[in-house]
């Protein structure tokens, strides 16, 4: 479906948002900042900082794991106080196959029809990131305002497969293990999300209620409802514009 919406709306899969511009001396000076979002990181530290390189804001422990072509997409590894968003993100995602485009499900802009999920960082005021990135941020590392590159040319892409960080070497001498990895990685995190979701339902309401706000349709999909899931496939502003 993903290469049906890319031929019928290439402006819309392939639009590029501002990104960090890389300096010339990039991470040549590292500084204290707040714990990043996988926990292991953080082992040790108790004044709650850890090192981050001061103009991109990145985890250096982060790019080193990064560097050797480290991926993970496991909620235990998360940072306990990042879980709950954590679920809450890849909720939204249609996770496939490890070569397949994954879509994303949740909220869009209107105006530039890229996608966003509202997670505050610690370096300026924004509070809106796309997914693309997030979904880096989860798996690849915290790699702060680095930008990258869908390598798939679709930004709301949520593969971790398919993004790539610039500035940063990429090593995958890991490929087949990471493909296999994220094919046992992503059955565990569907039914996890699923989880999260049927918890939230029962025991929050007010926050399950803001959920399905977001795209009721996937919700009810996600947690088998027997509605019909076409109207999924293509976010809302797609439609307006189709018409």
């Amino acid at each position: 479906m993903s290469s049906i919406l890319r031929k019928a709306f290439p402006s819309i899969l392939n639009n590029n948002m501002a990104q960090w511009a890389l300096p010339p001396k990039l991470h040549s000076e590292i500084g204290a900042g707040p714990l990043c979002f996988f926990g292991e990181h953080s082992i040790g530290s108790r004044d709650g900082l850890l090192p981050r390189y001061t103009d991109s804001h990145a985890c250096v422990k982060c790019v080193s794991s990064l560097t050797e072509g480290r991926l993970a997409l496991d909620v235990h590894r998360i940072e306990k106080i990042h879980r709950r968003r954590f679920l809450e993100f890849w909720s939204f995602v249609e996770m496939g196959d490890p070569e397949e485009c994954w879509p994303w499900r949740g909220k869009f802009h209107s105006r530039c029809n890229s996608s966003y999920f509202p997670i505050p960082r610690h370096w300026g005021s924004g509070r809106q990131y796309s997914a693309s990135r997030v979904a880096c941020w989860f798996t690849w590392g915290d790699i702060g305002r680095l930008p990258i590159k869908n390598t798939c040319n679709d930004n709301n892409c949520c593969n971790p497969l398919h993004i790539r960080i610039k500035g940063v070497p990429h090593f995958f001498h890991r490929r087949t293990l990471d493909t296999v990895d994220i094919e046992f990685s992503t059955r565990k995190l569907d039914s996890e999300t699923l989880c999260f979701l049927e918890t939230t339902a029962d025991k929050d309401p007010k926050t399950f209620e803001r959920l399905e706000k977001t795209n009721k349709i996937w919700i009810n999909w996600r947690m088998g409802s027997s509605d019909p899931v076409s109207s999924i496939m293509t976010p809302k502003f797609m439609t307006e514009q189709s018409n």
